[in-house]
């Protein structure tokens, strides 16, 4: 069982090295570790080896990294712990934990339902090594029984006493913007640094506009909800016998939101103006909803079989009494009207981009296919796939994220004296992000007939913990296989 390791020193010898910065990789680089942060590093490229004479360093341990790209650990800002639950099995929260670690994800923002204390608890066992798990940033529940601007007030300063670092909303009918100013003003005086996560939805009154105007850059707005509907002149064109609380009619419908906003051009870019002059945040999680343009690819993707508990696959399955399982009636019609909102969201997510928005990277799992870990890989292709640059997607899954969440020491990326939280990749991943999934990548030989595999995140380490995810990775497959095969 893969508990990670501790070294009194530690060299990341020869590795190639993309800081998070948005700049272009360098190296190799010899990366010294000690107490937990970067003390060194050393190029040792040929040019600096023969200009400046360097002394390698030393340390108690080796990682012998050549050919390898090392960045800063990831965030998945936008993921569901199950606790109270059974949805992942008795051991849920282990398998949760180590599929992050080894996908090179060392800090993840819970948006958990309900579940706070016990996330709470997981949140100190983490921040003390106690537990296989990455940094846990907590975002409490907003309580429903909040109905005015000073039960508002109340609720926020009692969520910073149970010890959240933010808050996650989907604003139900009565939640009004003066509420939310209300909550944005008190999180500031209590310093709930991480701010607001907002899902907005579509039977509240408030949108994207609304909400950034009343919430400014304590605000990530997650999904794609909120936006494309405040650009609307009116509502969406509903048919008559739609109805939200259906999440076929739900999902359906949401397939043609874009493609109608997308008719007021300037409109929308009005919308994302707003966003833009308030620091507002954005997290499309666009991973999440791919079944609904390619229903068959996600559910036969290929670690469903080696890593997907029969739990959650059972979770994932179809049907009418679970929440966002509504595949039972999918249509060709709805994956191609899904196929064109992609085109149009990702359009919209590079306008932000080069205006200068701050994007950030979340997976939502456990729901819609999304498996911990792979999930996160794929929505790092999702952002190259909407145009924009590997560079500048890991800066957005590391040092964008951590910056939100208030982690200064970390939002600086791999510099001298930070956390020595880092992933380790076989491979480059700014050629190929194929290369971070847990089940690698085959590759030819020179000959062009035999064939190996690789990739991979091989070492992930977290405050100086160093973790085989090849090992991590080994005690997930064989607690699937504890829990019995899944259903066909």
């Amino acid at each position: 069982m893969s508990t990670g390791q501790t070294y009194k020193s530690l060299v990341i010898r020869d590795a190639m090295i993309i800081n998070g910065k948005g700049v272009p990789p360098y190296g190799p680089c010899d990366i010294v570790v000690e107490d937990g942060k970067i003390k060194e590093i050393v190029n040792v490229d040929t040019i600096s080896l023969t200009r400046y004479k360097i002394k390698r360093p030393e340390a108690e341990h080796v990682i012998e990294a050549k050919g390898m790209y090392v960045t800063p650990g990831l965030v998945d800002m936008h993921i569901h712990i199950n606790i109270a639950d059974e949805k992942c099995g008795p051991k849920g929260t282990e398998y949760a934990y180590k599929l992050c670690l080894a996908h090179g994800i060392t800090t993840i923002r819970t948006c958990g339902f309900g579940t706070d204390k016990q996330l709470l608890e997981h949140k100190k066992l983490s921040d003390e090594n106690k537990i296989v798990a990455p940094r846990i940033m907590v975002l409490g529940s907003w309580p429903a029984e909040a109905h005015t601007v000073e039960e508002s007030r109340k609720a926020v300063r009692e969520l910073k006493e149970t010890g959240v670092d933010g808050i996650k909303m989907i604003p139900r009918p009565h939640v009004t913007s003066e509420m939310l100013e209300a909550i944005t003003d008190e999180m500031r005086k209590v310093g709930l640094r991480t701010g607001i996560a907002i899902h907005h939805a579509q039977n509240s009154e408030l949108n994207a506009l609304i909400t950034s105007n009343a919430a400014k850059d304590k605000l990530s707005i997650e999904h794609t909800y909120g936006i494309p509907q405040a650009a609307l002149p009116g509502t969406q064109n509903f048919p008559p016998f739609y109805n939200y609380s259906n999440e076929v009619d739900r999902f359906r419908n949401s397939g043609y939101i874009w493609t109608e906003a997308d008719q007021y051009p300037e409109r929308v870019k009005k919308v994302f103006d707003t966003l833009l002059e308030n620091k507002t945040v954005w997290d499309p999680t666009m991973v999440v909803y791919e079944a609904h343009r390619d229903y068959e690819r996600c559910k036969t993707l290929p670690w469903h079989d080696k890593y997907t508990v029969r739990q959650l696959w059972e979770a994932y399955s179809p049907s009418p009494g679970r929440h966002a399982t509504h595949f039972f009636d999918w249509k060709t019609s709805d994956e191609i009207a899904w196929k064109e909102k992609y085109k149009i969201w990702m359009k919209y997510v590079k306008y932000y981009f080069d205006n200068g928005g701050t994007l950030i990277a979340g997976s939502d799992t456990a729901f819609i296919y999304a498996l911990f870990g792979f999930a996160l890989i794929r929505e790092l292709e999702l952002f190259q796939e909407a145009g924009i640059h590997p560079i500048d997607v890991l800066k957005i899954a590391t040092t964008n994220a951590q910056k939100t969440l208030g982690n200064t020491e970390l939002a600086g990326g791999i510099r001298q004296g930070a956390p020595a939280d880092l992933a380790i990749i076989d491979g480059n991943p700014l050629d190929n992000f194929k290369v971070m999934y847990g089940t690698g990548v085959t590759r030819y030989a020179e000959d062009g007939l035999s064939m190996t595999r690789g990739g991979g995140v091989r070492w992930t380490l977290k405050d100086g913990i160093v973790f085989d995810c090849e090992e991590l990775l080994s005690d997930v497959e064989e607690y699937v296989k504890s829990q019995g095969p899944k259903n066909p």
